[in-house]
């Protein structure tokens, strides 16, 4: 069923080493497969195989939602898993997936349990997602929490394309504008500047500023690239570092909008996973510690980590989450309502509706407080270039008359 390759060192009856390798469906399955040809194995390990190299054919998040809602199908018909997956695995599909399914079912069908099973696969499936169906496993409560976790990766995929849906419009409209306002600050503006300073018109100041950045780019074209390739290699190292990711996430939090924003997809996706963590089977700490995890923001995971160490402490949850950056009010007062499990996971289920219909309207809406500051910006660049053209024209037809 698999398709898992195995590098390894035996040696045979007469005691010469061999090297080579094969294919199984399991460690266990090489080791019998390699007895059987004779050989006494020594060493045996896993080749790791690259990834696609196109995008279209590696494992997405949609491909992993798919599959969890296939799964809480199989849960829920009280299909063994195993043969379940198989059969999954037979539809064509993508290659990666389907050696994955494949995988997975065979682990299965040789003794591992489901969340040890796609554990090996932690990078597509994340931490949150393994360590939820766990507490699921534990409880029994599996076909449930499958559902919810379904529906969680739905709500992020719709999130994120409408955030790509937002931002095409103005990334499109400002890369235009940046294109045409360099051709005419590099190679138009410096033509017009030379022909005025020969008629002796006096530059203003406008005109000479507009002309000596053309002029310093179209000579040093190589630093300005350089030093934007510097700006963006500098952003994307300190997102990634750990000092530099909290620094710039307060920045967004700042920024007018943009914040509420924010705020809004981290809250529901929060309280999303509270509540599957607490529907599991999980208590309130472990729940709260996942769900700021879950979230993908450093600062509040360690928020969440804080909050769970004083409620370690005794302190109750009201007190707990007061200082939280990323939880606004209404979320803090709904989950210190809660008096048990149960309830708190019903105030979650509506904290996530409420900021996931909240972040949707707020993504939708991004294009009408966008346009009026990109009308802004083009009017005030179109004016200060068509001023740098028309006041040494001006001059210059005073000075003829």
């Amino acid at each position: 069923m698999s398709v898992l390759t195995f590098k390894y060192s035996a040696i045979d009856t007469a005691g010469k080493g061999k090297k080579g390798s094969i294919r199984a469906a399991t460690e266990q399955d090489a080791f019998r497969r390699i007895r059987a040809a004779g050989l006494t194995p020594l060493k045996l390990t896993r080749t790791v195989e690259r990834g696609p190299v196109f995008s279209f054919q590696r494992v997405k998040e949609g491909d992993i939602a798919d599959l969890t809602r296939e799964l809480c199908v199989l849960v829920e018909a009280r299909i063994p898993l195993d043969r379940g997956l198989a059969s999954i695995a037979e539809h064509d599909g993508k290659p990666a997936l389907t050696d994955m399914v494949r995988d997975i079912a065979a682990q299965i069908e040789s003794g591992s349990a489901f969340t040890t099973a796609i554990g090996k696969y932690r990078q597509h499936f994340g931490d949150v997602y393994i360590e939820t169906l766990r507490a699921a496993e534990k409880s029994g409560n599996l076909a449930g929490v499958m559902s919810h976790l379904a529906t969680l990766m739905d709500r992020q995929i719709e999130t994120k394309q409408q955030l790509k849906r937002a931002m095409a419009y103005p990334i499109i409209v400002m890369t235009v504008v940046f294109l045409a306002v360099s051709v005419i600050v590099i190679f138009v503006v410096p033509k017009f500047a030379k022909i005025f300073g020969d008629q002796g018109v006096d530059m203003p100041l406008m005109t000479r500023v507009i002309q000596a950045v053309g002029e310093s780019v179209k000579e040093y074209w190589y630093g300005y690239i350089a030093a934007l390739f510097a700006i963006v290699v500098g952003i994307v190292l300190s997102w990634k570092s750990p000092k530099g990711r909290p620094v710039m996430e307060r920045l967004m939090l700042r920024v007018p909008y943009v914040g509420r924003i924010i705020v809004s997809v981290t809250a529901g996706r929060f309280a999303r996973v509270l509540s599957i963590g607490l529907s599991s089977g999980l208590d309130v700490i472990d729940s709260l510690e996942i769900g700021g995890r879950a979230t993908g923001r450093p600062v509040f995971a360690a928020e969440c980590e804080g909050i769970s160490a004083r409620m370690r402490q005794g302190q109750p949850m009201a007190e707990a989450v007061r200082d939280s950056i990323y939880l606004p009010s209404f979320a803090k007062r709904m989950l210190s309502a809660g008096k048990d499990s149960a309830e708190l996971a019903k105030a979650c289920d509506v904290l996530a509706t409420h900021y996931d219909r909240d972040a949707s309207h707020l993504t939708k809406n991004v294009n009408t407080i966008i346009e009026p500051i990109l009308t802004v910006v083009m009017a005030v660049i179109v004016l200060a270039v068509a001023l740098s053209v028309f006041l040494p024209m001006w001059q210059m037809v005073k000075l003829n008359h």
